[in-house]
């Protein structure tokens, strides 16, 4: 029987071919759109479009759920499990933004009329503002029909009689984001989070498969050619990992960024990179500042590698010093699978990999048993943790407490935590990047 990863690859190209017949017909209606009346002449057309798009969903849909059945079968893990309707997953458009919402596919395939009328509105001309309009109705096409085949073979996952997880699979060339996410393993119902345009795989399985660029970050940073590295990961991002640092801590650390310092005129221009800190790993229990003696000496003061750069200068021997004093560097070097997650699937981020007693025996008792404790944050999948925890926050508001800290409720901070709970209820506790 053929690998998971060339059945994946066989799944995938059957997809791409689904949207780029598509995309071709939609091409054709949006080339005889009468410029004069845009709004009005896609209107006309967009049942045709509808019809193609729903088309092109239930046959992805099909091989979605027929694809993890196979696949979940070359690896001898359960497929038995009720059928997968694929109709169920045709004809309505999946979100792209951080909502749960499900829209009509009508409504949806309107908004590239409404972006070329936008684009004219904002002076671009009227060639650039329907080549504006045909880029969002692309983008649509290949998002609504990739993820009709997800949302299908997702179903078909979770209703084995024993759900297994999936391993999320790069298609090069892919966003320094995604790449941190290759080879790691997913509950069944983690969810999949992907930005507009991502075309990544989710491989069911029983545990990661660091194997391959595909599946693997480093490898696949190894795979590019220095400037390619230095465009997808940043320069300096891309040369601190070529100098050892652990990918996961380096592309994380562009999140949260800030900017100290000013330059001879007052103003921080000129300092953005030997003023910048970050607040990746800086938290309590943060990986940057409960294990290295700089987060613990600095309560999580991080310099991010653009500043450890600048800062160094021509002195790479500094660099690499800072570079592991400011954990980038790790005892371990690269982790295929994270630095912080454990290998195990659920002995995780509030469990540091198996080592916190109660953490081991939760994920324990829950395999054993079969069943997980509603209450026990452990075995919660990530998802799960922000619903339960927003509701604590709320919970506390109400009963008069700061929900954020220790204290009595502050002016505004009830309202907050009722918006908090209700956005991710709203979601599932699922992020969709963007």
């Amino acid at each position: 029987m053929p690998s998971p990863l060339d059945l994946a690859n066989v799944h995938y190209e059957h997809g791409k071919a689904l949207q780029a017949s598509a995309a071709g017909t939609l091409l054709g209606l949006w080339r005889g759109v009468d410029r004069r009346s845009i709004l009005a002449s896609w209107s006309e057309m967009l049942p045709e479009a509808v019809a193609v798009v729903t088309a092109s969903q239930l046959d992805a849909a099909t091989d979605g759920s027929a694809y993890m059945s196979v696949a979940l079968a070359a690896q001898s893990l359960d497929t038995y499990g009720p059928p997968v309707a694929p109709q169920a997953f045709a004809g309505i458009a999946y979100p792209l933004g951080e909502t749960a919402e499900v829209f009509d596919l009508s409504a949806t395939f309107m908004a590239p009329a409404f972006t070329a009328l936008t684009g004219i509105r904002g002076g671009l001309t009227l060639d650039r503002a329907m080549g504006g309009g045909l880029n969002d109705l692309m983008l649509r096409t290949q998002m609504q029909i990739s993820d009709a085949a997800r949302s299908a073979g997702s179903v078909a996952m979770a209703t084995r009689s024993k759900p297994a997880g999936y391993v999320r699979m790069l298609n090069p060339p892919s966003c320094s984001r995604c790449a941190l996410l290759a080879g790691k393993w997913f509950r069944w119902n983690a969810g999949f989070l992907r930005h507009p345009g991502c075309d990544c795989r989710h491989i069911p399985s029983a545990e990661a498969m660091a194997d391959d660029m595909t599946t693997d970050p480093f490898e696949y940073f190894r795979s590019l050619p220095p400037p390619e590295q230095d465009r997808i990961f940043t320069k300096a991002g891309a040369e601190a990992i070529r100098d050892g640092s652990d990918i996961y801590q380096v592309v994380n650390a562009r999140r949260g960024m800030s900017y100290a310092g000013t330059s001879a005129d007052g103003s921080k221009r000129g300092q953005k990179a030997a003023g910048s800190f970050t607040s990746a790993g800086t938290t309590r229990r943060g990986n940057f500042r409960t294990n290295t003696e700089a987060g613990a000496r600095t309560k999580g003061k991080r310099l991010t590698p653009d500043a450890i750069y600048a800062l160094n200068g021509s002195d790479r021997a500094a660099a690499l010093r800072d570079l592991e004093r400011y954990g980038y560097i790790l005892p371990a070097g690269q982790a295929p699978r994270g630095s912080i997650r454990g290998d195990v699937e659920g002995f995780g981020a509030l469990g540091r990999g198996g080592e916190i007693v109660g953490a081991r025996r939760a994920v324990a008792d829950a395999r054993l048993s079969g069943s997980r404790s509603p209450t026990s944050r452990y075995t919660m999948t990530e998802a799960e943790r922000r619903v339960f925890d927003s509701k604590l926050s709320l919970d506390a508001a109400k009963a008069g407490r700061n929900p954020f800290g220790k204290g009595p409720i502050q002016s505004g901070q009830l309202e907050l935590a009722q918006k908090n709970h209700d956005r991710w209820l709203a979601s599932s506790g699922q992020i969709f990047t963007k």
